[in-house]
Formats: C-alpha cells, sequence, structure tokens
C-alpha cells in the first residue's frame, strides 16, 4: 500500500512540475500553507475532501485498484518486462471480480 510519504512525494513533485509555490497550490485548493506542506513531508494527515481538491487544482485523479493490480503494476515498474496490454486486462479482471456478490 502506499504511504502517506509516498503521496506527500507525488504532491509535491506535481506541484514543482507546474512551477507552483506551496503558498499559490494551498490558496487554489482552500487550505492552509503549513496544511500542504506537512502532507509533502508525509508528517501531516489531510481531510480527503483537501486532497481531492489538491488533486484537482494539479490535475492528478486519484485511483483505487485492487492490491492485486497495484502489486502487478510495481513488479511490472520494477523489471520493465510486463505490457501495459496485460496489466489493463488483469486490472479489469480483479475490477470485474470485486463487482460480483
Amino acid at each position: 500500500m502506499i504511504s502517506l510519504q509516498d503521496i506527500g512525494a507525488r504532491i509535491r513533485a506535481a506541484r514543482k512540475a507546474r512551477n507552483l509555490t506551496a503558498i499559490e497550490l494551498a490558496d487554489r485548493a482552500g487550505m492552509h500553507r503549513n496544511t500542504l506542506l506537512a502532507l509533502e513531508t508525509g508528517k501531516g494527515n489531510i481531510e480527503l475532501g483537501k486532497l481531492l481538491s489538491l488533486c484537482s487544482e494539479l490535475e492528478l485523479e486519484l485511483l483505487l485498484v485492487p492490491q492485486q493490480a497495484a502489486d502487478m503494476r510495481a513488479a511490472e515498474h520494477a523489471d520493465q518486462a510486463g505490457s501495459q496490454t496485460e496489466l489493463a486486462q488483469r486490472l479489469q479482471q480483479l475490477m470485474q471480480q470485486g463487482e460480483r456478490p
């Protein structure tokens, strides 16, 4: 599972890639700069609504996927041996299994 530190690092990287200061992004997302900086360093806890607002401002999508699919994706990135098509097919299968009663 992804950690708060990972989420924070990704938020910071996306902010910097868009040449936004922490003050600018925090203002756009409707939060205090210290809240954003705490998240970016993995030391803060943030409300889901604020995280979604940050994602929206940074044009990021927050996805929830089955753990098996996330593990497969991580393994694919680690060894670069898998194919995107195979991963997409497996993810679809896992999502369909999750819908069954």
